[in-house]
């Protein structure tokens, strides 16, 4: 059997529900016109600004008194370049629509759930893989976003110091897999709650 039906929920439950999916859809919407907005800004190869990650990086900026300079430790920063190679602009570009599929595929199975949820099915195989999918979107998107966005960033710093430039680093966040990590916890509990909910209904 695919669903173990438990009891409906309630009209609150309904409307925190509605409210969950009413905030997917904002969400989905804003993401796709923000993916938009940057490839737009990407294509055409003229001013990209690409966020440029630095290591142990001392800059002097204007923060003293009547304008003086003091060192300040730089991790990241924003660059304006023209004329990036080919392979970097595809590189910005990917890593946008991976951040684009991450939130849509994320979305649709929260919404899905939700709409699982107002039947009164909360522990089915449905509900286990669709929380297996996000943890597994999670660790790929991460994979894949940190791959493109260091190939854009040092495709960047190559290009306004033609090469001369011998700073490149990785990109790198953890938060995802982690995540990854907790839904993946949140997957077995669900198929854990799956089991016992048809060992009960065999005793019925």
């Amino acid at each position: 059997m695919n669903a173990a039906p438990t009891s409906r929920p309630t009209r609150s439950d309904r409307v925190d529900l509605w409210t969950v999916i009413t905030v997917g859809v904002v969400v989905a919407v804003f993401a796709l016109v923000n993916a938009i907005v940057r490839i737009v800004s990407i294509v055409p190869n003229k001013n990209v600004d690409v966020l440029a990650p630095f290591f142990d990086t001392v800059a002097a900026l204007p923060l003293g008194p009547g304008g003086e300079l003091v060192d300040v430790r730089v991790d990241s920063a924003i660059v304006t370049v023209s004329d990036l190679p080919v392979v970097v602009v595809v590189s910005l570009v990917a890593a946008v629509l991976v951040e684009l599929a991450t939130t849509l595929i994320i979305v649709v199975c929260a919404m899905v759930l939700c709409r699982n949820l107002m039947t009164g099915t909360a522990f089915s195989r449905t509900n286990t893989r669709l929380v297996f999918t996000v943890s597994i979107t999670l660790i790929v998107s991460a994979t894949l976003a940190s791959l493109f966005t260091t190939m854009g960033s040092n495709g960047a710093f190559a290009t306004l110091s033609e090469g001369s430039y011998d700073g490149a680093v990785a990109t790198a966040n953890l938060l995802p897999y982690f995540a990854a990590i907790g839904l993946g916890a949140v997957a077995l509990a669900f198929k854990a709650g799956e089991r016992l909910s048809r060992e009960t209904e065999g005793l019925v």
